[in-house]
């Protein structure tokens, strides 16, 4: 990664090989670029990964724009058009000034109060120009008969803005050119007022409907990309060795589709012409134009597929999911022409273990410390997560106190409207802010099972907020909090980060609520009873607290014999329903002292094989939740029930063996 580049943890590849490689210019020509759109859902580090690439692009023309702040403002693509030519244009102590002279012209056209016709008669002479693609000063003529059209310009300034906008023109044709042309208009008016102002305001003027609008926008694009190959030829063409940068924060808005729409059309239009543009971009939300070259992980069930226009490419992939940070230097190997246009869809929100230990590290926590385990655990490599949950723990942690970490998620803080929340609320507020009221209700209730499926089945959840079925599901999956997990069959399951944040809130719901935990979790137990999916309803008995159900069912195969032989495949078979039962949530008190938590629920069973599962089954329940025994103190209690288990049961217990040696 080069100097002075912040490092963030995890996205070294995008911000260090990823970006060089969007800005080199073999030869010094410029090549057909992706548009590079960083997929995540909330809190996963998008918008840190645009301020790394904006220091590292600090010498070099570069733009930024939230479209989630334009949003507001209601802003059209040709005045955001308007924000990245003037950031660009700024000047840059290698590559000078970029000009874009067609923009402004066009801005200065579309700025008058014309009569419809006479408009459209005017865009038509402005692509004409942009057709001709040569330098503005040879097309002093048109320019005139453009101007004539909407109103005409008298020496002293007929049109409003016409002498900001000329300067701004001359300015941006360099020395030279400004020269010839100041030569032929003899009676140019000085330059008075704001330019950047201006520049804003010009183009909020412009008529005509929807469709009128959009073709507007178009012939803003086309000239805000010819501008660019214009500023990157000629005598200018050695020292801009870089290719420009475009940063696009929260592109899931409408605006921001309909911008990224406008742009990646506009490239279509240039017949191949490439531009030396960079573009990089952020969304928390699936956008529909991706769908004809890339697939998302939760397709819309019973969406048609889309036959990939002849010009997409993905590296030879037939419709791929969103690439993983990992994949970025066998994507982009150094020197090859890209193999992904016009998008290149990169997933991020996954750190490693070795990402949350590097975290730590540098919060000056030693690496062989617990605390890194337990975030990764707890958060499963949520970026913002990590950092938020780290922030509140760090000065609280202590190896020998397990329950400080407990108690830190509970620790009060101040929400954004300054009133008092915890961490766990605070974490809840903002990841499901995108959710209207009652669709986040219903997943909370969604969230007992250990998949999404219940959202298909109204008998178990009582969704109301959705209009047809499979909307709410659909919804978190557009929102990228869905992951698939393989099995027998793909099934998909809520982000774990998410999916803990909402069983706190299930687990808080009071005992009147038609919903509580109690109920819930027993309408799914009953359901998957009566499906046949035994283990799936032990699942929700052990969350609600039936460890008797549970080990009744696990000691079936032991229990015509304490010391009945089963061979590997049955112990695989048992291990893997072992895994999936004990993963069910709990609702335990989190002020009770682990091994306290063991006792009261293990019991004392009738014998001594159901004595070592109730013990077993137990305190794997209670270490499978990051928070229910961080500090590691039942693994002692976990390896010795293994090994007692798999006392004498043929080659079977090998395997219990070898899991008992993980808690040692």
């Amino acid at each position: 990664m080069p100097a002075g580049i912040p490092r963030i943890s995890g996205l070294g590849s995008v911000t260090g090989g990823l970006v060089e490689e969007l800005l080199t210019r073999p030869k010094g020509q410029s090549r057909a670029l992706p548009v590079v759109v960083a997929l995540g859902a909330r809190g996963t580090g998008k918008s840190a990964l645009l301020d790394a690439i904006a220091e590292r692009c600090e010498e070099i023309p570069h733009a930024y724009l939230d479209f989630e702040r334009h949003e507001r403002e209601n802003i059209q693509p040709r005045e955001l058009l308007a924000h990245l030519a003037f950031d660009l244009g700024r000047h840059r102590k290698q590559f000078g000034r970029l000009a874009f002279p067609r923009l402004w012209l066009c801005m200065l056209v579309l700025s008058a109060p014309v009569e419809l016709r006479d408009r459209r008669a005017a865009l038509r002479k402005i692509r004409e120009l942009l057709a001709e693609n040569q330098p503005l000063e040879q097309n002093r003529e048109t320019i005139v008969d453009v101007v004539r059209l909407v109103g005409g310009v008298a020496p002293a300034g007929g049109l409003k803005g016409w002498p900001e906008a000329t300067d701004l023109l001359l300015r941006g044709l360099g020395w030279y050119g400004r020269r010839r042309l100041a030569g032929k208009m003899k009676a140019l008016p000085a330059s008075t007022g704001n330019h950047e102002d201006f520049l804003i305001e010009i183009a909020k003027h412009a008529r005509g409907d929807d469709e009128d609008r959009a073709a507007v926008d178009g012939i803003f694009c086309d000239a805000f990309l010819t501008d660019l190959r214009q500023a990157y030829q000629g005598v200018n063409r050695s020292r801009r060795t870089l290719n420009s940068v475009v940063l696009l924060d929260n592109a899931h808005t409408p605006g921001g589709q309909v911008f990224l729409r406008t742009l990646t059309e506009a490239r279509h239009r240039s017949g191949g012409e490439p531009d030396p543009l960079a573009v990089i971009t952020t969304s928390r939300r699936w956008n529909p134009d991706w769908n004809e070259s890339w697939s998302l992980l939760t397709p819309q069930r019973g969406a048609p597929s889309r036959r990939r226009p002849a010009g997409h490419r993905t590296d030879g992939l037939r419709t791929p999911s969103p690439r993983q940070p990992s994949d970025v230097d066998t994507d982009w190997p150094s020197g090859r022409d890209p193999r992904w246009y016009p998008w290149y869809l990169l997933e991020l929100g996954a750190l490693s273990e070795d990402d949350v230990v590097d975290i730590v590290a540098r919060g000056d926590i030693h690496p062989t410390s617990k605390l890194p385990r337990f975030l990764y655990r707890l958060t499963d490599g949520h970026p913002g997560a990590v950092t938020t949950v780290f922030d509140a723990t760090a000065q609280l942690y202590d190896s020998r106190v397990p329950g400080a970490l407990r108690a830190a998620l509970r620790t009060g803080v101040e929400a954004g409207d300054g009133t008092d929340t915890t961490l766990l609320a605070a974490a809840q507020a903002y990841l499901l802010q995108d959710l209207p009221v009652p669709s986040r209700q219903d997943l909370v209730t969604a969230s007992a099972a250990r998949d999404v499926e219940t959202l298909f089945h109204k008998n178990i959840v009582d969704l109301r907020n959705a209009t047809e079925e499979g909307a709410l599901f659909k919804e978190i999956g557009d929102l990228l909090w869905l992951r698939a997990e393989p099995g027998e069959e793909l099934h998909y399951v809520l982000h774990p980060w998410l999916r803990r944040i909402l069983l706190q809130e299930l687990a808080s719901r009071p005992e009147d609520h038609p919903l509580n935990w109690e109920r819930v979790h027993t309408r799914c137990r009953d359901f998957y009873e009566k499906h046949g999916q035994t283990v799936a309803a032990r699942y929700h008995d052990l969350a609600l607290e039936n460890v008797a159900a549970v080990v009744a069912h696990l000691g079936k195969p032991f229990a015509d014999d304490q010391h009945a032989e089963f061979d590997v495949a049955a112990a695989e078979a048992w291990l893997a329903e072992l895994d999936v039962i004990t993963a069910a949530p709990n609702r335990l008190d989190a002020d009770a002292e682990s091994y306290e938590q063991l006792e009261t629920h293990a019991g004392h069973a009738d014998g001594e094989l159901e004595t070592t599962l109730s013990w077993l089954v137990v305190a794997l329940w209670i270490a499978a939740d990051p928070l229910g025994d961080p500090g590691g103190t039942l693994n002692s209690t976990i390896e010795g029930g293994f090994h007692q288990l798999a006392h004498g049961r043929g080659r079977g217990s090998i395997l219990l063996h070898e899991r008992a040696e993980r808690y040692r």
